[in-house]
């Protein structure tokens, strides 16, 4: 008679053996486990925050305490492996040991670790690791700084840039004795490449001591770490510097003998279509009813430049000699009077007979130049209404000359009445 064979495909086909085996093994795994979870084990818990409290004296004095990062510490524990497999960080208090700390000032002080719910089912075993930390005392300072532009870069040929940041100032805020450290802040960036048009850069924000050497800001908060820069790239032109003049004869020409401009011409930046359009700058205005036959100087003029130009040359006034010196002057006595400007509604008779008035111009001029060639223009129109015997400024037209002037203020007696 013939032994069957057994047949392990068959076998894994039988459901009652299939059943058998789970509860086989499921019976292993159990005793396992049970075995295992009552077995104690060590687990280290890392990352578990420090807790430093000052005592309430020095935190009533207005004390703090200041570190550069959040200190964590470690520790090892014991217990079951179901106990440790939900153990945390928070399940751990570690503590610093402040009672010696009296003032201001930095400590090392020790750290401790016990369980946060004293009841819980597991040990402690080692010292806390690190045993101890390094902390300042200090007081908060919060103090506001102007930021220094400090970013770096190169400009093409023929044209100008200047930078401007979103914020001027920056408040910074930390331990008093950190925020005295401080000379300078600076917004500092580097561009690439050669600019020819406007961009915008971020700066980072640097602290610097009275040394110059940087500050670490582990222990300060800045309002902010970077600001905007804004770099304005415009192109550049050289142009001519022009004096102005008021109630200057038409014909009388000012010679390089007679007239000079220090400087001369500027350099102007700008866009281009305004520099397309600029062949000369004006500077403040100088009025010849002023001047007599002398030498003027005029150290201090103003200089007048468009509207979105910039001005990169070193001066931003000319020096204006003026020499006239070389003119003759004569006095004559006027008698013709004109008044413009009135208000129909009103009239003037004007109530005085003559003017004595100085007259510049050459030599020849002055002696060719009659009383009668002078009239007298008695300006109305700041009247307003005014009634009555007046005074008013009077100008002055010469007739047979293009080159003299009156020289001097002058006002002239009227009386307006209305019609």
């Amino acid at each position: 008679m013939k032994k069957k064979k057994l047949s392990l495909n068959k076998l894994f086909q039988n459901n009652k053996f299939l059943i058998i085996l789970s509860l086989v093994i499921s019976t292993i795994t159990w005793v396992y486990m049970s075995m295992g979870t009552t077995n104690d084990t060590t687990v280290t818990i890392s990352n578990i925050p420090i807790q430093i409290e000052l005592p309430d004296q020095l935190v009533n004095n207005g004390l703090q305490v200041f570190s550069d990062t959040e200190q964590t510490a470690t520790v090892t524990v014991t217990g079951s492996r179901a106990v440790l497999g939900s153990i945390s960080t928070k399940d751990i208090t570690v503590t610093a040991a402040t009672n010696g700390i009296d003032s201001a000032g930095t400590y090392q002080i020790s750290l401790s670790a016990v369980k946060t719910n004293p009841s819980a089912n597991f040990q402690i075993i080692s010292t806390v690791t690190p045993s101890n930390v390094n902390v300042i005392v200090d007081y908060l300072r919060e103090t506001s700084f102007p930021i220094q532009e400090n970013v770096v870069y190169k400009v093409a040929d023929g044209y100008y840039a200047s930078t401007s940041l979103a914020s001027k100032n920056i408040t910074v805020s930390g331990p008093q004795t950190e925020i005295a450290k401080i000379a300078k802040v600076s917004a500092s960036a580097e561009l690439d490449g050669i600019l020819d048009d406007s961009t915008s850069a971020t700066a980072d924000i640097l602290l610097y001591d009275k040394s110059g050497n940087r500050i670490s800001t582990d222990l300060l908060k800045m309002e902010f770490g970077t600001v905007e820069a804004s770099i304005s790239v415009l192109p550049e032109k050289t142009v001519k510097v022009v004096p102005e003049f008021m109630n200057k004869p038409e014909g009388l020409n000012l010679g390089d003998d007679m007239l000079s401009v220090e400087p001369s011409e500027i350099l102007l930046a700008g866009p281009k279509k305004v520099l397309d359009n600029t062949k000369s700058i004006k500077l403040e205005s100088i009025d010849f009813a002023t001047l007599s036959n002398k030498r003027y100087e005029y150290d201090d003029q103003g200089i007048n430049i468009p509207t979105d130009c910039k001005n990169i040359s070193n001066s931003t006034a000319a020096k204006v000699v003026l020499d006239l010196s070389s003119l003759s002057k004569k006095t004559y006595t006027v008698d013709s009077f004109k008044v413009s400007g009135l208000s129909s509604e009103y009239k003037a008779d004007v109530t005085q007979t003559n003017m004595s008035v100085t007259v510049i111009g050459s030599k020849k001029e002055l002696e060719n130049l009659k009383s009668s060639d002078i009239e007298c223009i008695i300006d109305t129109s700041d009247q307003s209404g005014t009634v009555g015997s007046v005074q008013m400024p009077v100008t002055f037209k010469l007739k047979g000359t293009s080159t003299c002037w009156v020289s001097g203020s002058y006002k002239a007696n009227i009386t307006i009445s209305e019609k």
